[in-house]
């Protein structure tokens, strides 16, 4: 069973590190790519479209590989936001039946490497993917659940506040944007990071924890979460 608790501290660790030096979707990435002990990482959001992105690479195979799925409009990453589940590769002669195109240009390009994409899901509808890379072993070490568990966690983290700017009148719901507005500036100070990034942790842990943003809002207000006192 996974250790959502252990995952998400370490994720929110290693996202905090150099928080003044990298956009969040990149320390994500890279956080990512540490605690699945993978060679690389990227993340995608609108994968079935022309406006597909690249929100993040940690390495120049990463983003060659994005770049060949863009341009091709075929791949892996592609496969695992339709479908929303899993997708695993080794540019083997099958994948070479799948993404023809795809396969034979990233083998040209980068060599032998194992992809495996993961979608991002923390809501009903597929937010994006989480690709992972490995050049040397044709598995990663963790297990399918925990690397599905960290995606849904960025993808968490990276969608925007449902409830920002919707013109809710309901004193019960500005009593809980205030709250978590509150909680936010805590966790400000408790980590040393920007808004943005305390909200999207704030955010992550809801999810982690299947509660809402308002209920973990509430913990840290109430000094029953601290971040900086998370192992």
């Amino acid at each position: 069973m996974t250790d959502r608790a252990a995952i998400l501290a370490r994720l929110v660790r290693l996202a905090a590190d150099r928080a003044r030096e990298r956009h969040l979707a990149e320390r994500l990435c890279e956080a990512s790519r540490l605690i699945l002990n993978v060679d690389a990482a990227s993340i995608t959001v609108r994968n079935d479209s022309s406006s597909r992105l690249t929100l993040a690479a940690t390495n120049e195979v990463a983003a060659r590989l994005e770049d060949l799925q863009d341009v091709l409009g075929e791949g892996p990453c592609r496969d695992a936001y339709l479908t929303g589940t899993p997708v695993r590769t080794t540019l083997d002669a099958e994948a070479g039946r799948r993404w023809p195109e795809f396969t034979r240009a990233a083998r040209s390009s980068v060599g032998p490497v194992s992809i495996y994409c993961f979608a991002m899901r923390p809501g009903e509808q597929v937010f994006g993917t989480l690709s992972l890379y490995l050049e040397q072993v044709p598995q990663i070490a963790e297990s399918d659940e925990t690397a599905q568990f960290i995606a849904d966690a960025v993808g968490a983290a990276l969608l925007r506040d449902p409830t920002a700017g919707d013109g809710i009148a309901d004193s019960g719901a500005w009593s809980s944007r205030a709250g978590i507005h509150q909680a936010t500036g805590m966790v400000i100070a408790q980590l040393r990071i920007g808004p943005d990034d305390a909200l999207a942790i704030l955010r992550a842990h809801a999810y982690a924890h299947d509660t809402t943003l308002a209920e973990i809002a509430e913990q840290v207000v109430d000094r029953r979460l601290d971040f900086s006192r998370e192992d």
